[in-house]
């Protein structure tokens, strides 16, 4: 969940870089470039006119003044005539990277991927040395296929180990492949070596929390906190790097911080869920329901149901189990057909549950109708309610997966608590089936061969089936000789 879900927050790696590694221009050269590009939106017959005033005489080939006349085109949107320049300055030299980078980057301004790494392979051609082709080349593909960004920045760093701005790049092409553990060895080389800035602190602590080393996130967090205060990746890892590591007081003041501007547009589902986390944690259930509503609302897309599953949960804990079953029942129908056979197990034994809080015997009972007049009717109509809903469930799971005891044994106790004076025996065909799949495996739960047993002897007992309730309390000597129920009932039918 984590993992997937902090994508948007990552939002992608690309680092700032100079234009290509060119020669520089002349700086009165650089100037006129500089003012006569203002006119190109609004005067492009004059701009026109002004640049090709520059490249008169030896300037006709100036592959620099060719390349900044382009790219200043370029950056005016005007890609027609910057791919002009371009092409004059190849047919001025075709073997300049210079000039196959700023092709390279005419075609990534198109969205032309293929393209433009098509140009910054033919820069490396010819200058192997030429950094801004592989970083750029790795730029490109990082969104679409990572792993040739990978192959390009490790032809890189074989050329020149000592270039530490590879291990940034590489760590945002590992990211994209979903591979955390390798994003964050590279960042760990830069970290070590290079100067980190607050960007770099934010993405580490980010790589360091997928990788759950909380407190080295916390960490680093802070050291970024303490160049950029208002930073808000930071802030946000803050509190859930705080909140992993049990420190809820602490956690919910780094809450508190980060979402100081209730207007800010960048929180997340996950920021709303972690804050109704760290509430629950310090008691704050109120607040904490609050906070799984708008984590809820926030999920616009319904792509991540483990929110209302969370949501539930804290429910049941709060012992609001009509509640708690509303919401795992949303928790049910985000999964669709991913819902698998433990989802519908933990759904019905939230129904059981619900019943066992209903039984008058239950302490909690009290707790949950305290306030009110009890109706002991309605309360009974209620809890078989839940137990049908329960049993219905248990039946599904006991169909899907025949082999295993846990849908039977909880048929079991669903029926065992509909015929509580085991007066019609409703448990035992569930007992019996749960023990058949126990007894099959060597390491099964000893208290769990011991309940199915137990119930079993009883029913056989009441039946006045004396000879067959002995073997069932025989058993359960067998697994535990100092048994005081079994021994009593030895006793009595001896």
């Amino acid at each position: 969940m984590k993992n997937r879900s902090l994508g948007f927050i990552c939002c992608c790696f690309l680092f700032s870089a100079s234009m290509w590694g060119q020669e520089p221009l002349s700086s009165d050269l650089n100037q006129q470039v500089t003012q006569i590009a203002k006119m190109i939106k609004d005067n492009p017959k004059g701009a026109e006119e002004g640049f090709d005033g520059l490249l008169k005489g030896k300037n006709k080939k100036n592959i620099p003044l060719l390349l900044s006349i382009g790219k200043a085109y370029l950056d005016a949107g005007n890609t027609d005539m910057a791919k002009e320049y371009a092409e004059r300055a190849r047919k001025a030299d075709s073997k300049s990277a210079s000039v196959y980078m700023f092709l390279g980057d005419i075609a990534l301004a198109g969205k032309d991927a293929g393209a433009a790494c098509g140009n910054y392979e033919q820069a490396i051609f010819f200058d192997e040395d030429c950094y801004e082709a592989y970083y750029k080349y790795a730029r490109a593909y990082a969104g679409v296929n990572p792993q040739l960004s990978v192959d390009m920045l490790m032809k890189l760093k074989e050329r020149h180990p000592e270039e530490l701005n590879v291990d940034r790049e590489l760590a945002n092409a590992y990211y994209l492949m979903g591979n955390y553990s390798k994003a964050k060895s590279a960042y760990d080389d830069f970290m070590q070596k290079g100067t980190p800035n607050v960007q770099d602190y934010g993405r580490y602590a980010m790589l360091l929390y997928l990788n759950k080393d909380y407190q080295h996130s916390l960490d680093m967090a802070g050291k970024g906190l303490a160049m950029e205060a208002d930073n808000h990746l930071l802030k946000r890892l803050m509190m859930y790097g705080l909140y992993e590591l049990k420190s809820y007081p602490a956690g919910l003041q780094a809450a508190n911080e980060f979402f100081k501007d209730p207007n800010n547009p960048d929180f997340v589902y996950l920021d709303y869920l972690y804050r109704a986390r760290l509430y629950l944690a310090n008691g704050n259930n109120d607040e904490a329901i609050a906070e799984f509503e708008k984590a809820l609302k926030a999920d616009e897309k319904k792509e991540h149901p483990e929110v209302a599953k969370e949501m539930s949960d804290a429910y049941g804990k709060m012992l609001k189990y009509p509640d708690a079953i509303r919401m795992y029942q949303v928790y049910m129908d985000m999964l669709g057909d991913k819902k698998e056979v433990s989802d519908l197990f933990l759904f019905g034994r939230l129904y059981y549950q619900a019943a066992g809080a209903l039984a008058p015997t239950n302490t909690a009972d009290s707790t949950a109708v305290a306030a009110a007049p009890v109706d002991t009717v309605m309360i009974k109509k209620q809890q078989n309610e839940y137990l049908t809903q329960a049993d219905t469930i248990f039946a599904e799971v006991s169909h899907r997966v025949p082999d295993n005891y846990l849908g039977y044994f909880w048929r079991a106790r669903t029926n065992a608590m509909l015929d509580p004076e085991t007066t019609l025996g409703l448990a035992k065909p569930y007992y019996e089936a749960a023990l058949a799949q126990l007894e099959k495996n060597p390491n099964a739960s000893k208290s769990l061969l011991i309940e199915c047993e137990s119930y079993l002897g009883y029913y056989y007992f009441l039946k006045e089936e004396y000879e067959q309730s002995k073997v069932y309390w025989t058993k359960i000597l067998e697994i535990d000789p100092e048994n005081a129920t079994a021994k009593q009932a030895m006793e009595g039918l001896q």
